[in-house]
Parts: structure tokens; sequence; C-alpha cells
């Protein structure tokens, strides 16, 4: 167990140190479609081909996380999968040194928020055009799903893990919607959801992840049938069990837009 505490973006009250639990241990051997969509998270045993991670992404990793969608997270369900051309990648020798130690949110709280980013980021065209879409009759939902993992680590992950919020932990009271700047080009303001601190949320780590392991977490998820969003709030934390010189944290995560269609 190890405690995280970071304030959260927005004006929203520190967020206290808090207990995180062991993942694997809550996961099991639960089916990994049926985990994410209770607890907003799920790890999955994944040895990917990439090798080069600035160059082997369109033609190698876009195939291999469209299998992992379509095989493993949403078996037998209708989809529509967008995927980010780039990936973020943080930590030693990335151009990103530093890590979101903050409690967040990246999405916001529905579709409004989800195409007003969309425009924050790249042009309001593309951002009617993907509105357009979603509110065509054959479209039921949103999941915008993180792909994160270890790279290039030579030893399990220690330094500054992640920890993740249930979901299905949270009250929908604690949602606190907050626009920042500084995140889109041209100081464009972005929506999120921030996260009040309520002691019924439950927090959990998969602790000593490989190169080999790939965590799925949903950034945002809202559905036409409503319910409140399913946004897994997150952040790294610096656990005090971590070996002494334990290998500085590399990692990557890959962004991706999956609309669930009706049968």
């Amino acid at each position: 167990m190890a405690p995280v505490g970071a304030p959260p973006p927005g004006p929203v009250p520190q967020y206290p140190p808090t207990e995180i639990g062991d993942a694997r241990a809550l996961q099991g051997e639960a089916d990994p479609a049926a985990f994410l969509a209770e607890h907003g998270f799920v790890l999955l045993p994944h040895a990917t081909q990439v090798r080069d991670w600035d160059r082997d992404i369109t033609d190698i990793y876009w195939a291999e996380i469209d299998a992992v969608i379509r095989e493993r997270l949403l078996p037998g369900r209708r989809v529509e999968i967008q995927q980010a051309p780039t990936l973020l990648r943080r930590g030693r020798d990335t151009p990103v040194a530093f890590y979101a130690e903050g409690v967040h949110s990246d999405g916001g709280a529905g579709a409004d928020d989800y195409a007003h980013n969309i425009g924050a980021f790249s042009n309001p065209e593309f951002a009617r055009y993907w509105r357009a879409r979603y509110d065509q009759d054959d479209v039921e939902a949103l999941w915008w799903l993180d792909f994160w993992r270890p790279t290039n680590m030579s030893e399990p992950l220690e330094h500054m893990p992640l920890a993740l919020c249930d979901v299905s932990s949270l009250d929908p009271a604690d949602h606190v919607p907050t626009e920042l700047t500084g995140i889109a080009p041209e100081g464009r303001p972005t929506r999120h959801l921030s996260l009040r601190f309520n002691a019924g949320q439950r927090w959990y780590s998969y602790p000593r992840m490989t190169n080999d392991e790939l965590l799925v977490f949903k950034l945002a998820g809202f559905s036409k049938a409503g319910g409140p969003p399913q946004n897994c709030f997150h952040s790294a934390f610096r656990d005090p069990g971590a070996r002494a010189g334990a290998q500085e944290r590399q990692s990557c995560e890959h962004r991706v837009g999956v609309l669930l269609l009706r049968d």
C-alpha cells in the first residue's frame, strides 16, 4: 500500500494522502472486457513488436491496438476506431521529463466537451465532423481509451507508477467541471473533469509492470443512454516501497477514440 496526494487541476481542494490497493489482486482472473467496463481500467499481457517507439507506430502499433480493442476489450461489438498518429512518451530519454503527479482526468463530461477539445487541439471543422458522426443514430457511446505501458525498461517498474481511481467507486457529485489553458495550442481552453475527494473513492495500482504488459483505462466514457461520465481519474505517484536506485521510468501512452455502434 502506498500514499498518493497531489492537487488536481482547477479550483478543487487538495486531494489528501490516500491508500492505493493492489490492482493485480482486484483483477485476478476476471474477464478483461467485463473488468474494464466495471472499473474503468484493466491490465493485459501484451508483447509488442514495436522496437522503435518514435517510428514503429502507424505500421506496427496501430494494428496491434486495433486487435486488442476488437478481440479483447470489445469482442463482438461493432466499433469505429480512431487512433492518434503519435504517442506521448514520458520520462527517461524522452522529450517529456516530468510525470503527471496531480489527480486528474484528461477528458470532459460528455460529447459537448469532447467535441470542444477536438476543436482546441485541431480545428473547428474536425470538431463539427466528429460531432455530426456521434449524433448519428447508429452511434451508442464513446470510450476514449489510454493504452499505457512501460517502455525500454530492463527491470519491472517501481519508479513513479500510475494510480487509478475505480470508476465504480465515484459519486457523480464529486465531479468538478474544469477549464484549462496551456495544454492545447495557442492558449485555447480545454474542458476536463477534476475530482473532489470522497472517502469512498478506491484507488489501485498494478505493481511492477513490465514492457510486456499494457494498461488500458478510460480517459473519458459517455453514452447516449445517459448516466455519469466514466472517466478514470489517475496520477503518477512516489511509491515509498520502491527500491532505492530503482530504474527511472520510461513510458508511453496512446490515446484512442472508440465509437460503440448499435447492433
